[in-house]
């Protein structure tokens, strides 16, 4: 999966809302997950893949999982 999928889907899940985050460079304005994206970023689940950027397209990891998880479920 991507990261893009994978920050629709917890977006979905945890049902977050984009509150006027900023777009990030490598993400399209109005893109099919980039109401998502904001969402994951303005809540603090991922600050991306680095400054401005989400890198949508790239597989996430295991690792990236586990730690949005993490902080979405605050464990």
């Amino acid at each position: 999966m991507t990261r893009a999928q994978i920050a629709t889907f917890l977006t979905r899940a945890l049902d977050l809302e984009a509150p006027g985050a900023q777009p990030l460079t490598d993400v399209a304005v109005g893109s099919v997950h980039d109401l998502s994206i904001r969402a994951l970023v303005a809540s603090g689940i991922t600050d991306g893949c680095g400054r401005e950027a989400y890198c949508p397209r790239h597989p996430v990891t295991r690792v990236q999982m586990a730690s949005f998880l993490v902080r979405a479920l605050e464990l």
